[in-house]
């Protein structure tokens, strides 16, 4: 942290996201005292909480807190009253309720999975204080509720008002470098031929992509237009990286022995290139022109395997320009801020974007269940303790089981949440009871709170720093409890911040004993759900939407990726490349469309092959790692191969030829077919 700190010192931006928030956060409980709130400080807490360095996640962070704070009233005032009487089953009822809100918030990977986390946490919050006074709980949510909103409101209207931060020019940005990234792999594959590059960092970018534009709805009602435009080129990028993948086999594929290209394809891959370079300048006439010569080096099939994969590596360009001028012109139409005017050159089927996610439902149930389970286990331990003052630790342990409840072992993460709140404990004793024995008025209040919140906001306007400066400020106002009397007393105040490291403490020893799982462990159950998707295409019947289907395995993909990055060196698992499983993904479904237009018995050998090649995949996820594919099968692929090119030239065929040939360097890429003369037909392709 030390070589980051005279930046951050600097950081001017950071300054005045700091001023900012905190002159929100006193605006708040000012109101707050002068309302007589109960708990003037939850409004202060609330504002650092809800305040993020840009407007639009300010806004969607602020409706769904004050969402999930009105659910959780709901729950806690339909739960105390009548379980009051009953401790244990109070305590399991909120710990149910704590692992039901968290297993939907785990479904929910954006931003509105927070009003769920929160709604779970927050009954915590509300009803353990309540259980010794249980006829004030409609009094006691009301105050909570107050609070909430109050320093929900005062922090969108500061975010709003004074200078406010757009998410635009770091979509821009975030944007730009992704595009660079594309072109740069682009130009490596077309005129070296690296097939690998920057693709796993490129598929986690995307993963984010989708808060982003969840964001910037929130940004500004007259940025609807760019996040329409968002969404679409979200969707060509995902489409883009195994058509990419996929030109780097074929050219390799021509490029082996160090053969030179067919006449004519150097100078169209050089020029690709080149264009590829200046995406913003993307002309219509020069993507014209490219496409012109794409479709004039087309040959005939004629049984040579160099022609079949000439035209497939053709047909695979095509699909590359129109995505990237597609790109290109959504990419302007979001700096402008407006929605795309151009007609889309690659057309995309609509699908819901719930279905083009993973979800992991056994592992969100896992860490939704062990949450409730420490929650439980530390309400068993207060109530047969008899502690008067535990009820602060059964809050703090429920927002920590709860809080980091998505990460792979939470541990650690919670381990540092304890050690910050203990420091900010130290604080506040030094604030309760050395400071604020010598304030007598707000002013001189808002000074001495200057001292230590002001260089806090600088540590949470960075994502690499906020996860020390959210739970010292969040906990430290907690702990200093300002209210419009002085109160103090050092043995209430070490009772509850004993109860709090008691209560996070145990969080994490539950957590270390039965939540905990390395990066290798969730990235084996990834693959195996990948292996799992890929075999479920190869058993289907019909057309299924192509755009889906690679939404689906590149957000594996992004998920996978910084978790093969943990996984130790020589795991099998490490050798599991994701978006050559996307791409077979891809083949299998062209299959399945081209088989319905093909004889009858080109349809069976299809079918057969699909059989196999899901086998293959379910054979891979019963012994959870990766195996061989079976020799059979690349026979099977030869034998289709030489097959489907008599076939009559048609659509289906063309479909065919295409995903036989994909599966064949896909599943066996260190054999290269044998090319046989076969029977000559014409081949009139399409993209």
């Amino acid at each position: 942290m030390n070589n980051r700190t005279p930046t951050l010192l600097l950081d001017r931006q950071a300054w005045l996201f700091s001023v900012k928030t905190f002159l929100a956060a006193l605006a708040a409980l000012y109101i707050g005292l002068a309302g007589n709130l109960s708990r003037p400080y939850w409004a202060m807490a609330t504002v650092y909480i809800v305040t993020q360095p840009m407007l639009g996640p300010t806004r969607a962070k602020g409706v769904y807190r004050i969402v999930g704070t009105l659910i959780a009233g709901a729950a806690t005032l339909w739960m105390l009253p009548h379980l009051v009487e009953t401790p244990l089953l109070l305590s399991a009822a909120m710990s149910l309720w704590l692992s039901a809100c968290l297993f939907i918030a785990l479904l929910n990977r954006g931003p509105r999975g927070y009003a769920f986390l929160l709604a779970g946490y927050t009954t915590a919050f509300i009803g353990f204080p309540a259980v010794t006074s249980p006829d004030t709980i409609f009094d006691t949510v009301v105050a909570r509720s107050e609070e909430i909103i109050l320093g929900t409101v005062v922090a969108v209207l500061f975010a709003s008002l004074f200078f406010p931060t757009s998410v635009r020019p770091m979509l821009r940005a975030r944007i730009g470098s992704w595009m660079g990234d594309a072109a740069q792999w682009c130009r490596q594959i077309l005129l070296r031929g690296q097939a690998h590059g920057p693709r796993n960092r490129l598929a986690a970018d995307l993963v984010q992509f989708e808060a982003l534009i969840e964001f910037l709805r929130r940004d500004d009602p007259r940025h609807a237009g760019a996040a329409v435009s968002m969404e679409r080129l979200r969707e060509r990028m995902l489409l883009m990286l195994p058509v990419l993948s996929s030109i780097a086999d074929r050219l390799g594929a021509l490029r082996t022995g160090g053969r030179a290209l067919p006449p004519g394809l150097e100078p169209l891959v050089e020029d690709i290139a080149a264009w590829l370079e200046h995406p913003g300048r993307s002309s219509a006439g020069e993507y014209a022109a490219l496409r012109g010569r794409i479709l004039a080096l087309k040959p005939a099939v004629d049984g040579e395997l160099d022609h079949l994969l000439l035209v497939t590596l053709l047909l695979r360009l095509e699909e590359l320009v129109d995505l990237w001028q597609d790109c290109a012109t959504l990419h302007e139409a979001i700096e402008h801020g407006s929605a795309p005017r151009d007609t889309a050159h690659y057309r995309i089927a609509a699908t819901r974007k719930t279905d083009a996610r993973h979800v992991d439902y056994g592992m969100a149930l896992f860490s939704a269940a062990s949450a409730g389970v420490a929650l439980m286990t530390y309400c068993a331990l207060w109530i047969g303790l008899g502690w008067e003052g535990g009820g602060n630790g059964a809050m703090m342990a429920a927002v920590a089981a709860a809080f980091f409840a998505a990460q792979d072992d939470p541990a650690p993460s919670m381990l540092s949440f304890l050690l910050w709140a203990f420091v900010a404990s130290l604080v506040a004793g030094v604030y309760l009871f050395g400071v604020f024995p010598a304030v007598h008025d707000f002013g001189s209040l808002a000074l001495v709170l200057a001292v230590i919140f002001l260089p806090l906001g600088l540590l949470l306007h960075r994502p690499q720093t906020a996860l020390i400066g959210l739970p010292l400020t969040v906990n430290l106002v907690a702990l200093l409890n300002v209210q419009n009397t002085y109160s103090a007393n050092i043995q209430s105040f070490i009772n509850s911040a004993v109860a709090m490291f008691i209560g996070i403490g145990f969080a994490v020893v539950m957590t270390r004993l039965f939540r905990s799982v390395g990066a290798e462990w969730t990235a084996r159950r990834l693959v195996r759900q990948g292996w799992t998707t890929l075999a479920e295409a190869a058993e289907g019947h019909g057309q299924q939407d192509r755009q889906q289907f690679a939404a689906r395995m590149l957000d594996l993909l992004g998920l996978l990726a910084p978790r093969l990055a943990a996984t130790p060196q020589g795991s099998d698992i490490a050798s599991v490349d994701m978006l050559t499983e996307a791409r077979i993904g891809l083949n299998i479904l062209q299959l399945r469309r081209a088989r319905h237009g093909l004889p009858v018995a080109s349809s069976q050998a299809i079918d057969a092959i699909l059989d196999e090649v899901a086998a293959h995949y379910r054979a891979q996820v019963a012994q959870r790692r990766p195996l061989p594919a079976p020799p059979a099968l690349q026979a099977k692929l030869d034998a289709s191969l030489k097959r489907v090119q008599t076939v009559d030239a048609s659509k289906a065929r063309d479909e065919a030829l295409m995903g036989v040939l994909g599966l064949r360097y896909g599943l066996f890429p260190e054999h290269a077919p044998v090319a046989e003369a076969s029977a000559a037909a014409t081949l009139q392709p399409t993209a």
